[in-house]
């Protein structure tokens, strides 16, 4: 354990004391007590000379390492140093400061005076901070532009202070930094912020961007009036503990969601926001990724889409009116046509029952481009919602070609049904299914050649279905066949599609969609057609993001 400088000294002076006690006592040593002081007077004096040299050479070292230290930093600081007496002439400048000005080391600077320097305003400006400094003995601080030798401008954060000798200013230093990338970024920033908000603000429905804390970072002028504070600063408020209250949970559960899945969530709903009566909103948010991929913030947009549901609801009501009195008389004359062909109202001769069997055939093909075009509209309404049951698919394509067979009797078309299913049963939409065969066989058979065949093959391959419909037919060209199952084609491609079969190869791609499948066709120059579709034995319907419920 370790003496501390002090107990040292007592414990010397106490062992000095003590010796110089015991020789002037002791019988054998004739020392007198004058003798005996001055003994101790000169030890004294002798150990204080060696105490106060070894204090100097401590506080020397001491100084010489500081300065070291002060030197090495004026030398290899990066920011600019300088130092000026009271009169405000330089005393001296760091190599960076030396770099500012253009000077070379064997120019002293000392003496010399901004005037020197800079230019005029220059410095003007920087004479009088530092007389600030000097009169007030106040640290100041500001910016200033400097023009480089070089023609770049240079913008420096300058930072003074006086430096004090006797408790007097004897002068000022000063360090100036360089901020010229700190300020162009800044700019850089308030140019992109003030673009940020010109979009926002013009942007034609309420968004607003949030934090994972769900705290407002950024919102538009529309969301203001939605909240009916067009003035109010809403930056940094949780909305949820404001004005959001009623579906607070439902939204924290969303951006869960969203900040787990990292994904878009969008959805319609029929909800009351901000005090307002209920109204139909169609809701976005998107998540806000850094660098690393992580979520830091969600975007928020909505927009009231009472007038889209209410157009929705009348062209809805148009449609089924629509249909509605263009099937009643349909069905009425197909029923007349059945009680003629039954003989009911009496024997028909050959040619007649031929006429009336192609006025049915022509009414029935009516109804059935009549449903098409209502299960087209309903398709892109609502999203198309299965009814799985369990059926025997072989069975539903032979139903369907028996109701078919009509059409294509007119055109001496055969249809021939190959199927290699070991186990024919599948879980699907029957009426929906039946659906998209029919369109297929309908096409197959409008667009094939008289005479011919249409090849129906069925198999299956890991739990899947393949069905594939031929014909023979002309030729369509590739660049036809990418738009076949487009609701809207070319007026080229029109020839290859009537009304009613163009939406119903749409259609048919809706169902077979819905049903987690694929629907396919190619044309071939040998005058051959294949129009089919694969779908899962047990599909899974295809759903959409929506809202957190």
């Amino acid at each position: 354990m370790s003496i501390k400088p002090v107990y040292k000294k007592l414990l010397f002076y106490l062992v000095l004391s003590s010796l110089i006690v015991f020789l002037i006592y002791c019988p054998g040593i004739n020392i007198s007590v004058e003798e005996g002081i001055l003994i101790a007077v000169f030890v004294f004096w002798i150990h204080t000379l060696i105490d106060k040299r070894y204090l100097l050479n401590k506080l020397s070292q001491k100084f010489n390492t500081q300065k070291a230290l002060i030197n090495n930093l004026f030398i290899n600081c990066q920011n600019l140093i300088y130092l000026k007496d009271d009169q405000l002439n330089y005393i001296d400048c760091n190599p960076q400061m030396r770099k500012l000005l253009n000077l070379d080391e064997n120019i002293n600077i000392s003496g010399k005076n901004d005037f020197e320097l800079f230019s005029e305003d220059i410095a003007k400006t920087l004479r009088n901070y530092d007389k600030k400094v000097i009169e007030k003995g106040e640290v100041v601080s500001y910016k200033i532009e400097k023009k480089l030798f070089t023609g770049e401008t240079k913008i420096y954060d300058t930072l003074l202070s006086p430096t004090v000798n006797k408790n007097r200013i004897s002068g000022v230093i000063g360090i100036m930094r360089d901020i010229t990338q700190t300020e162009a970024l800044r700019e850089k920033y308030i140019i992109k912020n003030a673009q940020l908000n010109s979009i926002l603000d013009n942007i034609p429905f309420a968004i607003y961007l949030k934090d994972i804390e769900g705290r407002v970072i950024a919102c538009n002028k529309i969301l203001k009036n939605y909240i009916n504070s067009p003035d109010k600063n809403i930056i940094g408020e949780n909305l949820c503990d404001t004005c959001l209250t009623d579906i607070s949970d439902l939204i924290k559960k969303e951006d869960a969601k969203i900040i787990k899945d990292k994904k878009k969530l969008s959805y319609e709903s029929h909800i009351s926001i901000f005090g307002k009566e209920k109204a139909w909103y169609s809701v976005s948010k998107s998540p806000i990724f850094n660098d690393n991929n992580d979520v830091i913030g969600i975007i928020v947009y909505f927009i009231n889409i009472d007038a889209e549901k209410k157009l929705q609801a009348q062209k809805e009501t148009f449609v089924a009116t629509l249909t509605h009195d263009l099937k009643t008389p349909t069905t009425a004359q197909m029923n007349a046509m059945k009680v003629l062909l039954d003989e009911s109202l009496g024997p028909l001769n050959s040619q007649q029952k031929e006429m009336v069997e192609l006025t049915l055939n022509s009414n029935i093909y009516m109804s059935n481009m009549i449903s098409t075009i209502l299960a087209t509209y309903k398709s892109e309404s609502t999203d198309i919602i299965l009814k799985p049951e369990k059926f025997d698919i072989t069975e539903l394509i032979s139903s369907t070609c028996k109701e078919i067979s009509n059409l294509a009797h007119t055109k001496e078309q055969n249809i021939i049904v190959k199927t290699s299913l070991d186990n024919p049963e599948i879980t699907a939409d029957r009426l929906q299914l039946k659906r998209a065969i029919v369109n297929l066989l309908s096409n197959a058979i409008t667009y094939g050649f008289e005479n011919t065949d249409i090849e129906i093959t069925i198999k299956e391959q890991n739990n899947t279905i393949f069905l594939d419909v031929l014909n023979h037919c002309r030729y369509i060209p590739p660049e036809r066949m990418k738009e076949i199952f487009l609701k809207y084609k070319s007026s080229e491609n029109a020839k290859f599609n009537k009304a009613s079969t163009g939406l119903g190869l749409y259609l048919s791609k809706q169902i077979i969609k819905a049903h987690s499948g694929e629907i396919h066709a190619h044309s071939y120059e040998d005058q051959t057609c294949v129009f089919g579709f694969s779908i899962p034995k047990k599909p899974k319907p295809v759903v959409e993001e929506t809202g957190v419920n």
